[in-house]
């Protein structure tokens, strides 16, 4: 492999044509493309860490005029008054980490104003152990879409595209060495990719098997 050292775009902008769709997401993609058609006007979308409900949700915020977006952990009494002026609120990252009595007020506004909702979670809401009766019967409204971890196929698809972008052809033995050494999601495998440019930047080596091992097991 020739000496070559290069920078791959990794400030997460979240495009819609970086969405790698696969069978994994395509049910929860197809929604949110379908924005408004939908069976309900509030979704919870699940999944684990780096399967894509942020990048999903930055592409639906995108198709609407007035929204928010805002990270659970920022909610406040303020968003109550805000969902007057928005047609639909987007709540990243949510863990149980909104008080109760706050998360159903921000639902039964929602429902006066016949607001769309998107909640994103690990497990599903209706999983969520809520102690407020209130709250578990609205919880009951949601519509729920799973997001699987990328099979093998796709994160050969992500390391290929990523390399080849850069003219850079990786052989099936190295991709395939990644694949299996890598925990499987997409924020690993794009923080690994990331891992290797800087290496490659601030070593002046270019990416090869033995660059890439020393990565994984750093």
């Amino acid at each position: 492999m020739s000496q070559l050292i290069f920078k791959f775009p990794f400030k997460t902008q979240y495009f819609k044509q970086d969405f790698y769709v696969s069978k994994n997401n395509f049910s929860a993609y197809k929604l949110i493309e379908g924005w408004p058609s939908w069976p309900g006007k509030w979704l919870n979308i699940f999944g684990s860490i780096g399967s894509g409900k942020t990048h999903l949700s930055k592409i639906l915020e995108k198709k609407i005029n007035k929204v928010k977006l805002i990270k659970a952990e920022t909610v406040d009494n303020k968003i109550i008054e805000q969902l007057n002026e928005i047609e639909c609120l987007i709540i990243d990252n949510y863990q149980n980490n909104i008080d109760e009595k706050l998360f159903y007020s921000i639902l039964n506004q929602s429902k006066q104003l016949d607001n769309y909702i998107v909640v994103n979670s690990i497990p599903p809401l209706k999983e969520s152990n809520f102690n407020l009766q209130d709250l578990r019967s609205r919880i009951n409204s949601f519509v729920y879409i799973g997001i699987e971890l990328p099979t093998d196929d796709l994160l050969q698809v992500i390391i290929s595209k990523a390399f080849s972008d850069k003219q850079i052809n990786l052989s099936p033995k190295i991709s395939n060495y990644i694949i299996k050494n890598i925990e499987r999601s997409y924020e690993k495998m794009f923080k690994f990719l990331k891992d290797v440019d800087e290496l490659s930047l601030s070593t002046g080596k270019s990416i090869n098997i033995n660059l890439i091992k020393k990565v994984i097991n750093k």
